[in-house]
């Protein structure tokens, strides 16, 4: 399991000194450095218009020149049905490819440079972008026969390499988005650990292995190869593939596990993480080293086939994703002698090329998408306008000197190339333009974004020197010495070796005649000699044949113990292998559990806030509750003293009057006592002259009427007024000498009258106070009682004959009537209830209305009774002291008539004297 990043080259060697390494943050610094100096370059942009399906559609865009493209809205289009007029926009490109372009062309003029500064150490981003079925796809990846960009990057890649790629496994990945350096050796037995072992132990089925193949067809290759190569370093190409669907990342070349009930299980969503060089990649991704452009392009078709593709209205093979091609190039220089790379991860680059194909926004009215194809758009449409937002923040940042945060976050796609639109590497976009006029609506938004995507800087990233202080070609000078070494070889003595001829050859054996005495002699020597010799020779193969097989014999028993020893390491490998996934898996256990602590700690610090903030918030309102019941009371306190000083001086009123009242009846009894005195002690026979008699005129009464607790009492106006003027039972007439026999027969009680007597009754007294409501007249009142008024239920109620009852007063109403009478109530300043009834008459007005004349005020108002207490108004015996036969005490009772003189506060009104 690898990584995919966006690497920043770890050093580059300044020109003044040769060994300088350069951390992220001084390249970070650089960057800024070279941005105020204008070191910056814009986002490139390109378009391409693809051609019509049919001739006789109608065409909106026309290509004007290489940088200049015309768009023509149709007749039945918004804009046109909006403004209501033909309105030609023009956008400006930094190349426009028309509908004739080849794939090659294209590729020279976007993706070359790209593939040049890859292999400089520099980071390139290459996207297209567009509507549905504006040719993305095939702009990227193309056809067998006139392939895209991306297999076209791959072969000029690796033709540009060939001689100076490293062996497989020779760099290998620290699974924390960097790599590491292996020996030769090392390599070897990853290797034959990874790629011959397994072909050994489990043979695998023998197919035809497609060279040269992309897909099922016969591909043609793009021969370019660039110079820009530094043949003293060593180079590997890594791949990976992943998709983002619904704004969720997943691995295309993820080996997916197999269950033989359910089948293969979905894949996993990969999360994205930053490196210790604050790069984003993607985590537990897989990414493969190749060798060459035919193992990358079956990486890429096994990525295609597990690409999320579907069918809609608009694109038979629309793409629901967006996918990421990745080619990762690492760079290390040799050692000094040029064999083996240099054994520093420090001296590592790692540059890379992501190549995205987006997808197709998308308009649910044209497409006819439903189910999952409305939710695919919906996410596609979503991640492209957070690649809009991002862009036009930098836009408005770069243009206003402002600092607003880009919402890179948002979507999975901005913060994944978050890097690049920083300033580490450079950023190239495709624009696709399907020039069909029912695509005009949408391609004017999509040429608009484009155009504003060109204001947008990004620094210019610095080129990596591999200037580290040793010698220059030192790969040239290794083939030199190798070459030398051979040629020595070819030229030297050869070391004798083992003989197994058999001795010079036959002798000349030419016969003259039959009995050569020479010639036979010597040929018989010979062929004796050659048979011993034959036999020597035997016996010595005989002996090495027999070293030979105790040799064969002792390195297969080598050979059985070092397949032991390799089960061994093997099974120790495994149960490594084993521990260290178990760690793994702790570890990702102890992430999760530390990401879920964090996120508890974080909710727990959230709940703090809101705690102290409630705390806060009661403190507060117990402080408003402290000081308003402070107020209260003291609002309490005063009113109570302002209530104790108004009784105060009620009482003292009411002591004074108490006085004054009590006080005058002392003195009159006082006087009425000295006459009693005065008639007992002048005697019986003296005559007396009559009294004068007075009548006290008893106070006006008020209309009352008693109801449980309370005292109810009417008053007009006009009563008022007229209680004012009678006299008070406070009024006294003097009285002259009499005489005692007058007295007494003024004293004699007046016989009662019966109910047989023709006597007349005796009329009662006036009461001023007592009158009849006006009411009660046979005009029609117009009864005016607001809502909220509180129904008194007492006797004493105005009695009206004829009244309509309202209680919103309306212009009609008025007119039917002739008087109009108002209930208004309220507190008085004792907190009793008071109603006023207001009276008044309707007089019709000039402009058809009524106006009312007020000419009368009743006030009803409700006091408490208080306690009283009854008591029988005839005098008892046991209320005097003394002796009952007394003269002064019987005159007192008779001048009294119906109470004790000592115990009566006042006189009752109405008594006679």
């Amino acid at each position: 399991m690898e990584n995919i990043c966006f690497f920043r080259p770890k050093w580059v060697a300044s020109p003044s000194s040769s060994n300088e390494k350069l951390t992220p943050k001084s390249s970070e610094r650089r960057g800024k450095n070279s941005k105020k100096k204008g070191e910056v370059d814009p986002v490139e942009v390109y378009c391409r218009v693809r051609p019509l399906d049919n001739p006789d559609d109608n065409c909106c865009v026309k290509p004007l020149s290489t940088t200049l493209v015309q768009l023509i809205p149709p007749e039945n289009s918004l804009a046109v049905a909006r403004n209501g007029q033909i309105k030609e926009y023009q956008f400006t490109f930094q190349y426009v490819f028309d509908e004739y372009t080849s794939q090659k062309a294209v590729f020279d003029y976007v993706a070359c440079p790209l593939v040049d500064d890859l292999l400089r150490g520099k980071n390139g981003l290459l996207f297209t972008y567009g509507i549905t079925s504006s040719g993305k796809t095939y702009t990227m990846t193309g056809s067998p026969k006139d392939q895209g960009v991306l297999p076209r990057c791959l072969d000029v890649l690796f033709n540009s390499i060939s001689g100076v790629q490293a062996k497989k496994y020779v760099f290998k990945s620290d699974k924390m988005n960097g790599f590491e350096v292996q020996s030769e050796a090392d390599a070897m037995m990853e290797r034959q650990k990874r790629d011959i072992m397994p072909g050994i132990t489990t043979p695998k089925t023998p197919t035809t292995h497609r060279r040269g193949n992309f897909g099922d067809q016969e591909r043609i290759s793009d021969p370019t190869i660039l110079s820009s190569v530094d043949d003293d370093n060593q180079y590997a190409v890594f791949v990976s593939y992943i998709e983002i669907y619904n704004n969720y990342v997943y691995d295309l070349l993820e080996e997916l596990p197999y269950d033989p009930i359910t089948g293969y299980k979905p894949p996993q969503t990969k999360i994205l993480r930053t490196d210790s060089s604050d790069c984003m990649y993607v985590m537990n991704c897989v990414e493969v080293e190749i060798t060459s452009p035919e193992e990358a392009f079956e990486v890429l078709f096994k990525g295609q086939k597990r690409r999320k593709v579907a069918h809609t209205a608009l694109n038979a093979e629309s793409s629901r994703s967006h996918s990421i091609f990745n080619i990762r190039l690492v760079q290390a220089p040799l050692d000094p002698r040029g064999e083996e790379v240099l054994q520093d991860p420090d001296k590592i680059c790692v540059s890379q090329l992501s190549l995205v194909d987006l997808a197709g926004s998308e308009r649910t009215h044209r497409t006819k998408n439903a189910g999952d194809r409305l939710k695919e758009a919906g996410n596609i449409n979503q991640s492209l306008m957070a690649l809009r937002n991002c862009i036009e923040i930098l836009r408005d940042n770069q243009k206003n000197s402002s600092n607003k945060m880009v919402p890179y976050r948002d979507s999975k796609l901005t913060h994944l190339f978050k890097n690049y639109f920083d300033g580490e590497g450079k950023v190239r976009m495709i624009v696709c333009v399907n020039p069909k006029g029912d695509e005009f609506d949408e391609t004017i938004h999509v040429m608009k974004f484009a155009e504003l995507s060109q204001e947008v800087l990004i620094a210019r990233q610095q080129q990596v020197r591999f200037d580290i202080g040793l010698t220059p070609g030192r790969r040239k000078m290794n083939y030199k010495e190798k070459f030398k070494s051979e040629d020595d070889l070819c030229t030297a003595p050869k070391v004798p070796a083992f003989d197994f001829s058999l001795g010079p050859g036959f002798p000349p054996f030419e016969l003259l005649r039959s009995s050569d005495d020479i010639v036979l002699p010597q040929l018989e020597k010979f062929l004796v000699e050659r048979q011993k010799r034959r036999e020597a020779l035997q016996l010595d193969l005989d002996r090495q044949n027999d070293e030979f097989r105790a040799q064969l014999v002792e390195f297969e028993r080598n050979y059985e113990q070092a397949i032991i020893q390799n089960d061994e390491l093997q099974q120790r490998v495994e149960k490594s292998e084993s521990y260290v996934q178990k760690l793994e898996s702790r570890i990702r256990s102890l992430e999760r559990r530390m990401e879920e602590n964090s996120r508890n700690y974080k909710e727990s610090e959230k709940q703090k806030r809101e705690l102290e903030a409630m705390i806060q918030d009661k403190e507060v309102k117990i402080r408003q509750e402290k000081s308003e019941k402070e107020r209260l009371r003291n609002d309490f306190k005063t009113r109570l003293d302002m209530n104790n000083q108004h009784w105060e001086r009620n009482l003292e009123k009411e002591r004074q009057k108490i006085e004054q009242d009590y006080g005058g009846q002392i003195w009159e009894k006082q006087h009425k006592l000295n006459m009693l005195r005065n008639i007992v002690n002048e005697g019986d026979s003296d005559a007396m002259p009559a009294p004068q008699e007075t009548f006290r005129t008893p106070a006006p009464k008020t209309r009352t009427h008693t109801t449980p607790g309370k005292l109810l009492s009417a008053r007009s106006e006009n009563d008022m007024r007229k209680i004012g003027n009678t006299p008070t039972p406070r009024s006294r007439t003097a009285t002259t000498g009499t005489s005692l026999s007058a007295a007494r027969a003024n004293l004699k009680p007046t016989p009662r009258s019966t109910s047989n007597s023709n006597t007349p009754k005796p009329t009662p007294a006036y009461n001023p106070r007592h009158r009849r409501s006006r009411s009660s007249n046979a005009e029609i009142w117009l009864d005016h009682r607001p809502q909220g008024n509180v129904e008194l239920d007492t006797v004493l109620q105005p009695k009206i004959k004829k009244k309509k009852s309202v209680s919103k007063l309306e212009v009609k109403d008025t007119k039917e009537a002739s008087k109009y009478m108002l209930t208004h109530q309220d507190m008085d300043s004792e907190d009793n209830l008071t109603t006023k009834i207001y009276k008044g008459e309707c007089l019709p007005t000039a402009g058809g209305g009524t106006a009312v004349v007020f000419n009368d005020v009743e006030t009803l108002t409700q006091t408490s009774p208080g306690s009283r207490k009854r008591r029988s108004s005839c005098p008892q015996p046991q209320d005097f002291e003394g002796d009952w036969t007394d003269v002064e005490d019987r005159c007192n009772v008779g001048i009294e008539g119906h109470g004790n003189a000592r115990k009566r506060s006042k006189p009752l009104p109405g008594t006679r004297v």
